[in-house]
């Protein structure tokens, strides 16, 4: 009887070697994509991946979106209030209750951008007609009394008012974090990131 040589079927040879650098590329992907990574507290980390988009505003059309968003948010409230910048200071104007009276005023700050891109509201003054009201009591009556976004924060101590655009950014697909603000200009810069992948 006659042996039959044994053929190599080079198509057959191929596809193994194919099928195994595929395993070998999704073995690599899933080892980065699981491994550990070091991300500062209270701080999302974005790669040098990721899509950014730099955007400058003017003081208009900050008050412009100011007053949408606070529109839609106090739709269903009583109590309004409203947030406009100015050509030196940011104002919070609303109305408070003091000795039975309802009394409107308007509290003025001036803004500063945090190393973390948030936005710090330093409190410069504050206007209640004839009244001479604590900015403690008037910080104080807002925090319990106004419905706020639950990214900012009002510390009636310091006299601040933190807008954390960390927080406001958390459960979304876009990023925002402030990058310069110029008062005098009347101009604004926000870097919009786009997350590679998505969040």
């Amino acid at each position: 009887m006659r042996n039959k040589s044994t053929k190599h079927n080079p198509w057959k040879w191929a596809f193994f070697t194919l099928l195994t650098l595929i395993l070998l590329v999704i073995g690599t992907i899933f080892f980065k994509a699981t491994a550990p990574t070091n991300v500062p507290a209270q701080q999302e980390a974005y790669s040098t991946t990721d899509t950014s988009v730099a955007v400058t505003l003017n003081r208009r059309q900050v008050n412009a979106l100011s007053k949408n968003y606070l529109d839609r948010f106090l739709k269903d409230d009583k109590v309004k209030y409203r947030f406009v910048v100015g050509n030196k200071y940011a104002t919070v104007i609303g109305k408070t209750h003091f000795l039975g009276a309802q009394v409107q005023f308007a509290l003025n700050f001036i803004p500063k951008r945090l190393s973390n891109g948030n936005i710090l509201l330093q409190t410069k003054g504050l206007s209640v007609g004839q009244l001479n009201l604590p900015v403690k009591f008037v910080l104080s009556y807002i925090k319990s009394n106004y419905k706020l976004p639950n990214w900012v924060y009002v510390n009636q101590k310091k006299k601040t008012i933190t807008l954390d655009l960390n927080r406001y950014s958390k459960h979304r697909s876009l990023h925002y974090s402030a990058q310069e603000v110029h008062m005098e200009k009347g101009e604004f810069k926000f870097l919009i990131t786009i997350p590679k992948g998505g969040k």
